[in-house]
């Protein structure tokens, strides 16, 4: 190495791009601590993404955590993360599920914080929802959970952020740090995981919009 000090980070590979990161615990142990990490992870690189006219509308951000009982409310569940554009859209998201043998057994209307996100974000809010699935015993439930999605979302005005037996995310077209205050089921004591991914947008060649924020749904990447 000689007198030249070598570091993991090179200035010279700097680029513009989403910001990312995963907050696990290495032992699997779920804790509060391992969410509260990663949501002050997320608010920690708000300086990936923009900011519109409003002042306070951002790119888009999100988490993906993996699925426990006191998000889906019983064990085994699976859960669907829907953005509607009318309310009679439950219906071919319901149809999409039994299609591939996956029983809807309720829905729950998200609660949401409307002065976490700007005006311009406002102005194209979808209905958020979400979709509890009955266990399954099919042993592809994970498979069929995929096809589901991609039947549903043939129809136009449905958007599923998630529907998976195994994880659920939670995005918004706001700031980084305004996921948590955004959706109050982030900040509930209760709520422990072993891992979350989180990921904050820095839209480039794409309008912002509710769909596209945070756009993974099974792996952590960087870029559109």
């Amino acid at each position: 190495m000689g007198d030249e000090q070598r570091l993991l980070y090179d200035p010279r590979r700097e680029r513009d791009a989403c910001g990312i990161g995963l907050v696990a615990d290495v032992r699997g142990r779920a804790s509060r601590d391992v969410l509260d990490r990663a949501l002050a992870g997320l608010a920690a690189v708000g300086h990936r993404g923009a900011w519109a006219a409003d002042g306070v509308t951002g790119d888009g951000a999100g988490i993906l955590l993996p699925l426990t009982d006191t998000l889906s409310g019983r064990p085994g569940a699976g859960l669907a993360m829907c953005f509607l554009r009318e309310g009679w859209l439950r219906g071919p998201v319901e149809d999409a599920c039994r299609a591939e043998g996956l029983e809807p057994a309720g829905w729950r209307t998200v609660p949401i914080r409307m002065s976490a996100i700007g005006v311009t974000a406002a102005a194209s809010l979808p209905r958020i929802e979400q979709l509890v699935l009955a266990p399954s015993e099919h042993p592809d439930a994970e498979r069929r959970a995929y096809r589901a999605r991609r039947r549903a979302e043939r129809v136009a005005g449905v958007y599923l952020a998630s529907l998976s037996f195994r994880t659920v995310t939670y995005k918004a077209l706001c700031a980084a740090s305004q996921v948590a205050h955004f959706y109050p089921d982030l900040e509930d004591p209760a709520l422990e995981v072993p891992f979350a991914i989180f990921h904050q947008r820095f839209s480039t060649n794409t309008e912002p919009s509710w769909e596209r924020a945070q756009p993974f749904r099974l792996l952590c990447h960087n870029g559109e």
